[in-house]
């Protein structure tokens, strides 16, 4: 995986040709099956919804929303879905062989983090719209937008800013709150961060005195209650706070509030 620079990355996208070919959406359904095949074009790939393993030659990457991975041809190329919920994606494939630069960023595999997601994926969707018509003008204008976007997403404005300890632990915390019913570990939220396991248990206890997995499950445990106590079953209250093994709940649950969930809704 090459380090991205990003003084470099802009600078080589800036003074070299290459040739947009086309900008597609894609979603992937099949959790935890690879689909594998061998890449002809280099190409940029924006997340939008789920999360998936992303492996190029034994590189791996996580795609998740507010990262851009990038591949380059002549990789074996593999994706897997990560949870219940499908993977899409939306590319955009381009061409630079006459960039001779075998150590170069449009040759190597890559990710970066960028902020203003929500609008990179307007765009995107606005590129995709230009690049299903197939008038020559459409292909032009695909060229044009296309170099004008990368350039806006290669700004300084983009780049994800370098988080305090304090900001590191609310995103998480925030992350959490939105995201407990999916699968989260303390692996792929070191990854979002761009930080080592080990400091991200270090940075959540330092800070909320308890492990992001003791988070994890503390937030689901008050959630399950309170769903619960609307009259959900302990089978469908299970599932929609992120357990597949609805015993394994119920042995959580008792251990925090010291009553089953089945005694909880028959008192």
């Amino acid at each position: 995986m090459k380090s991205v620079i990003k003084g470099e990355l802009i600078k080589e996208f800036r003074e070299n040709t290459f040739e947009i070919v086309r900008v597609d959406k894609f979603a992937k359904h099949s959790a935890g099956i690879k689909n594998t095949y061998k890449t002809n074009l280099s190409a940029f790939i924006f997340p939008i919804k789920g999360r998936a393993e992303i492996e190029f030659d034994n590189e791996i990457f996580t795609g998740e929303r507010g990262k851009v991975i990038h591949g380059c041809k002549n990789k074996n190329i593999s994706f897997k879905v990560l949870g219940e919920e499908e993977f899409e994606h939306i590319n955009i494939y381009y061409v630079a062989d006459k960039y001779n630069n075998s150590n170069s960023y449009m040759k190597s595999t890559f990710e970066f983090a960028v902020n203003n997601y929500d609008e990179i994926i307007k765009s995107l969707k606005q590129l995709i719209e230009i690049s299903s018509k197939a008038e020559i003008k459409s292909k032009v204008i695909l060229q044009i937008q296309t170099f004008l976007f990368l350039r806006e997403l290669f700004t300084e404005r983009n780049y994800k800013k370098i988080l305090t300890e304090k900001d590191i632990v609310t995103d998480i915390s925030k992350f959490i709150s939105e995201n407990y019913m999916k699968e989260i570990t303390l692996n792929n939220l070191a990854e979002r961060y761009g930080e080592k396991v080990s400091r991200v248990s270090y940075l959540f206890n330092k800070h909320l005195k308890m492990r992001p997995i003791d988070y994890l499950i503390q937030y689901r445990l008050t959630v399950a209650y309170t769903l619960l106590n609307k009259g959900l079953t302990v089978k469908e209250v299970s599932r929609k706070v992120g357990y597949s093994d609805e015993f394994y709940f119920s042995r959580l649950f008792k251990k925090k509030f010291g009553v089953s969930p089945n005694k909880l809704k028959k008192g």
